[in-house]
């Protein structure tokens, strides 16, 4: 199933990059609980989807690149890249999140992100 979950991380990356954000969303439990360091955790598909258009009114461009997803048995880890420009302020970001997806199932069932690389392979059960 592990091969299965990196390719629907990989699908789901893709259509939230195209702005599909229902099919994005699709590979979610209904109890998913969807971690990001900015803010409280989003509970269900819905509420990751409420979150991603908050973003998108704050952004005036928020791209994102799943530069390397790996196979952790019932977990995948991304290294995502982020770069954007600030809707208000006009300020430029770079910035790498990694995160975990935790599967149950073919369901994500928790997605977590983390600072360093390190912490998130720590959690992923997997080393550098």
């Amino acid at each position: 199933m592990s091969k299965q979950n990196v390719e629907t991380v990989r699908l789901a990356i893709a259509a939230y990059q195209r702005g599909d954000w229902e099919e994005a969303t699709a590979y979610l439990a209904p109890d998913v609980v969807w971690e990001v360091g900015q803010e409280l955790p989003a509970h269900g598909p819905a509420a990751v989807r409420e979150m991603w258009a908050r973003w998108n009114d704050d952004w005036e461009r928020l791209d994102m690149t799943g530069e390397e997803i790996v196979d952790a048995g019932d977990k995948v880890f991304v290294a995502m890249h982020y770069s954007g420009r600030g809707r208000l302020s006009g300020v430029a970001i770079e910035q790498w999140v990694f995160e975990v997806h935790t599967f149950r199932g073919d369901r994500c069932i928790g997605k977590a992100d983390f600072e360093t690389r390190a912490e998130a392979l720590a959690a992923a059960g997997l080393s550098e």
